[in-house]
């Protein structure tokens, strides 16, 4: 039974990495988005010298978009990261993991399949037998090794130029963030 906790561990570190990769690329796309709508709308507001109730309006969808951007790339990405509502299935995670190592998926799902008809089965030597040398093949198997956190630089492109935008603009024209705002 110890062989099965290794490979269920495995998996949900994986899982555990999974949500850390979605929410570092959810964040770099929050603060793409945030920043992008928070500069057009203070520019906007800045230039077009709007009456009241266009401010309003531009304030109360700012802040519907701020709602729904940090729900789902945010929220959503850290609730599943902590095993809250809906996660990754063992299944769905063997199926990610089968995709960078092709010589894994179909030994892993038989593993879970096994370890499924086990539990309806009670315990069956030869089942026993057969999970114990798959678990042992995949041992060595690292499945954090299919995600790679550095990709997540790529997502820098939607931050950092409306950044450095912000940032220039602030230095070069503070009137525009302070006024517009």
């Amino acid at each position: 039974m110890a062989q099965n906790n290794i490979l269920i561990n495995k998996l949900d570190e994986f899982i555990r990495k999974y949500y850390k990769n979605v929410l570092i690329k959810g964040t770099l796309y929050s603060l793409g988005l945030l920043f992008s709508a928070f500069l057009s709308v203070v520019v906007l507001n800045y230039f077009g010298e709007f009456d009241t109730t266009a401010r309003t309006i531009f304030f109360f969808s700012f802040l519907a978009l701020t709602g729904f951007v940090l729900t789902k790339y945010i929220a959503i990405p850290l609730l599943k990261l902590n095993k809250i509502g809906d996660t990754l299935s063992y299944n769905d995670a063997a199926n990610i993991i089968g995709t960078h190592f092709s010589n894994v998926q179909d030994k892993l799902l038989n593993v879970l399949q096994l370890q499924n008809q086990q539990g309806l089965l009670g315990s069956d030597d030869l089942l026993m037998a057969s999970i114990d040398q798959k678990i042992n093949e995949l041992r060595p198997v690292p499945f954090t090794s299919a995600i790679d956190l550095k990709e997540n630089t790529k997502y820098l492109k939607y931050v950092l130029p409306v950044l450095f935008l912000f940032i220039s603009t602030y230095i070069i024209w503070p009137g525009i963030i302070t006024k517009g705002t």
